[in-house]
């Protein structure tokens, strides 16, 4: 059994189609990414698979559950952490918990267990018994994802989990979803970080105004089109101009990547000590030459013909 079918989902809002024709599913026991910008949909399917939200047409069934149709049942088994902590400032984390466990019927000794079980492995035992309120964001965060999964949902939905948090904090809700999944939850994961799609997804649907552009794993799509490997030159600050003029003349169109000169290569380990060689015969040595293989950042360029970067500012 799939845990999640989405089929011809389409939400409209006036002119505006936030969703358009949308497709995809998601096996028992998988981490799938919804990789894209903002305004890309992601947001908009989640709420409509966790019941927030009724599609203009099409429909999503949750481990055979129509989710429009068998709503209650479906919520069951569902548990969505939105972008924006759902969580009462003037009430402590504990109060928070105990209230989103009593909406699931949990008894007390199962709603203790669970969260002196998840309190420890997200590190804030010691934040239960503070207002939230006068916790920081990364905080309220891990307090959020307890109150998302403290009723063991078979199917676990995560908007951004990780915007606004440092690379470190990211990392370590990277180790807890992991976990997650393999205590058997399956994951729909939105975000607009390339490495997290990279580095935690099975498979990963990339979403640009309301539609799936391309969807498999995130090798088999940098393969398909994330184009030719790179490699990208750092000159010295002073001889840039200099260095770009001279890949021009060894045939090369460089583009530039923050303050490196990018060419592309069919064979990057062989190309880089012929022109670390060139260029240092014309007095130009560079501070360094790095390769740079596809990315899904070079897979969204490519299918969209926009930086996906670019978009999200």
């Amino acid at each position: 059994m799939k845990a999640l079918e989405v089929i011809d989902l389409t939400k409209v809002y006036g002119e505006v189609r936030a969703l358009d024709s949308v497709s995809l599913h998601v096996e028992e026991g998988e981490i799938f990414g919804l990789l894209g910008p903002n305004g890309a949909g992601k947001t908009t399917l989640m709420e409509i698979v966790a019941g927030l939200r009724t599609p203009t047409s099409g429909s999503v069934r949750v481990f055979g559950l129509d989710v429009l149709e068998e709503g209650r049942e479906a919520s069951k088994l569902i548990g969505f952490n939105p972008q924006e902590t759902m969580l009462y400032g003037d009430l402590t984390g504990w109060e928070n918990l105990r209230f989103v466990a009593s909406l699931y019927g949990m008894k007390e000794r199962e709603f203790r267990r669970r969260v002196e079980e998840l309190a420890d492995i997200l590190g804030v035992k010691d934040l239960l018994r503070k207002r939230v309120s006068k916790l920081s964001g990364g905080q309220r965060r891990r307090l959020s994802l307890i109150a998302s999964i403290i009723h063991s949902p078979r199917l676990l939905i995560l908007d951004e989990p990780t915007v606004g948090l440092d690379p470190d904090a990211r990392r370590d809700f990277w180790e807890v979803i992991l976990r997650l999944r393999e205590e058997g939850s399956t994951i729909l994961l939105s975000t607009h970080y390339m490495e997290e799609a990279d580095e935690l997804c099975d498979r990963v649907a990339i979403m640009d105004r309301g539609r799936i552009v391309a969807l498999g794993d995130p090798e088999e799509l940098k393969r398909r089109y994330g184009g030719m490997a790179k490699v990208v030159v750092y000159p010295k600050m002073k001889l840039a101009r200099r260095v770009e003029e001279a890949l021009s003349e060894m045939g090369f169109r460089p583009s530039r990547l923050g303050d490196g000169l990018v060419v592309e290569a069919e064979d990057p380990a062989g190309l880089t000590p012929k022109l670390i060689s060139e260029l240092s015969a014309r007095g130009l040595d560079p501070e360094r030459v790095e390769i740079r293989s596809p990315t899904l950042e070079d897979v969204f360029l490519n299918l969209t013909g926009r930086p996906l970067m670019e978009v999200m500012e």
